[in-house]
């Protein structure tokens, strides 16, 4: 990776540990998580008068890896929804970015995506994954299989497989893109692809999700909810999302592997843990501390 794509995962893992506090605190719905992508919408209105690139210009390709891309975010945020409910935020979050790492590190190995992994990288993402195992422990002596065997743990899969997903999807939905735009000529930085990729993939995802929440009785009580109560949790939440995701997608232009994009977003957990303690009032222990250790050692191993 770049020293430019560290900066911007950094800064996307902050914003990204910033919108899952909030919605942990608040309560994520399916609602809640549409406000999340109308905002994002919202904030890219502005690329389609910008952009040299057409949607219904695309190749087909690119319109398949699109409904990857949605159905990968409807699994997402359906998991989300329900292991907030069952598990603490730093039960549930480290695990939430510790499977991504090795499923989409294994995917993109199977498949040929992007340049092999480096053995060494291979070992950081070991350690990483050795670490955010040990975040949710109270104590060492916790470390049994049994810990990790309950229904939270399942809902924290469903979020995984969401994230490998749309991540996977999502650079190959770009690559797409900048194929097709130096077959036709077409001038466009990269950065700009990223944009107007990102405008692209949230007005069908945005409208699938809107009506998915009017299609049941109690997705449409909890959008009733959010509207009575008047909060700007799920706005607030909405940005930070969006800075989060638009970031990366930046990010996957300046890495030479996807995977290394996807291990490096993992120093969101320092951000989480500790916004843990002083937000929600989660108490701080040893495994913890360890574990966010470990997790920044196989970061080194992994990126630089």
């Amino acid at each position: 990776m770049t020293p430019l794509a560290i900066i911007l995962v950094a800064l996307s893992a902050g914003f990204h540990a910033t919108w899952n506090m909030i919605g942990k605190k608040s309560g994520v719905s399916l609602a809640f998580y549409a406000v999340l992508v109308s905002i994002a919408l919202l904030w890219t209105c502005w690329v389609p008068f910008a952009t040299p690139l057409g949607f219904f210009s695309q190749p087909p390709l690119f319109h398949a890896w699109l409904g990857g891309v949605i159905a990968s975010e409807f699994l997402y945020s359906f998991g989300l929804k329900h292991a907030y409910r069952k598990l603490e935020m730093s039960t549930a979050y480290p695990m939430m970015r510790a499977l991504p790492l090795l499923l989409l590190a294994a995917v993109t190995s199977a498949f040929g995506f992007g340049k092999p992994i480096e053995p060494r990288s291979v070992a950081g993402l070991a350690v990483v994954f050795v670490g955010c195992l040990l975040v949710p422990l109270r104590s060492f002596s916790d470390f049994t299989l049994s810990r990790y065997c309950n229904r939270g743990l399942g809902y924290v899969l469903l979020v995984a497989l969401g994230t490998t997903g749309y991540t996977l999807c999502d650079s190959q939905a770009q690559r797409v893109m900048i194929a097709a735009a130096d077959a036709g000529g077409i001038v466009v930085s990269r950065p700009m692809v990223s944009l107007t990729y990102y405008f692209f993939r949230d007005v069908p995802l945005c409208a699938a999700l809107w009506a998915a929440v009017l299609c049941g009785r109690e997705t449409r009580a909890e959008a009733a909810e959010l509207w009575r109560n008047r909060s700007w949790m799920p706005l607030v939440a909405g940005c930070c999302s969006t800075m989060t995701y638009a970031l990366v997608l930046v990010a996957m232009n300046f890495a030479q592997n996807i995977a290394y994009v996807q291990a490096f977003r993992q120093i969101g957990l320092v951000f989480g843990l500790f916004g843990g303690a002083l937000f929600l009032h989660e108490r701080l222990t040893a495994p913890k501390i360890v574990g966010v250790a470990l997790i920044l050692v196989g970061l080194a191993l992994s990126v630089i």
